[in-house]
């Protein structure tokens, strides 16, 4: 990844300091999904810098938590995320007039990218290989542009488990191949409910993450019972964590 980092900084336009997009559907639309990272409690030293690097809170197009919460007057959806999201409508654009991936490349010139895309194709049953050539073409337009990418597995479907699974497999795949950073969302949830994860971490019968629930809700301390209560801070935590991991050990390093 410091070499796709370098390319993008080379680039004409370059790619933009900090400047980190969220990808996806309504699991990455819903405010809640912004939560921690834009008011939560319990940030850690390193958390703190991590953000203002992202630039969060800073309400402008350089601010990826703004651009994927924002309320688009388009509806249903905000500047990089749209409910009912597929993988192959990402890459053509249109959905609720969502740029495609590339006019959002091009647009913002991020330094790196979260991609979390999957539970739509899941719930229209999509076949895995369809979905991973998906996946991967956008994972080459982002890696093209210079664009680190941040891959993230989908939750646990109630509807579709072995599909999301397979899905989940897939995007592991991918990035061992490519050596990609990765969110294990899926695996994140499994070892805190491995059994009750549908009602606890997901809504019941529900494919999104829950939000307040059991005293704990978005913007709470990641103390270790709040992460097995609210899906949401659990996947807003694990992003900023590893959002921090990148800007240690690629854009902040020196060899």
């Amino acid at each position: 990844m410091k070499a796709v980092a370098a390319r993008g900084a080379a680039m004409d336009p370059p790619t933009r300091p900090g400047v980190v997009l969220h990808v996806g559907d309504s699991i990455t639309y819903a405010n809640p999904y912004s939560a921690w990272a834009l008011r939560g409690q319990g940030h850690s030293p390193d958390d703190a810098a991590t953000l203002k690097w992202m630039h969060a809170g800073a309400r402008d197009d350089t601010d990826g938590f703004h651009l994927a919460s924002f309320d688009h007057p388009d509806g249903g959806r905000s500047h990089t995320a749209a409910g009912g999201l597929r993988a192959d409508e990402l890459l053509a654009g249109g959905k609720a007039k969502l740029p495609s991936l590339a006019d959002l490349l091009t647009r913002y010139r991020p330094q790196a990218a979260v991609l979390m895309i999957g539970t739509n194709d899941a719930s229209a049953g999509r076949p895995v290989e369809a979905y991973r050539k998906d996946v991967e073409a956008a994972l080459d337009l982002m890696l093209t542009n210079g664009v680190v990418p941040i891959l993230s597995t989908i939750p646990p479907h109630p509807h579709r488990r072995d599909l999301a699974r397979a899905y989940n497999e897939a995007l592991r795949a991918l990035a061992r191949a490519q050596k990609l950073p990765l969110i294990d969302y899926e695996r994140e949830i499994l070892l805190r409910r491995p059994n009750d994860w549908d009602g606890t971490l997901l809504e019941k019968g529900d494919v999104h993450p829950t939000a307040a629930r059991a005293g704990a809700d978005p913007t709470s301390a990641p103390t270790a019972e709040h992460l097995r209560n609210s899906g949401y801070l659990l996947r807003g935590w694990l992003t900023v964590r590893r959002v921090g991991e990148v800007k240690r050990e690629v854009f902040d390093a020196k060899d």
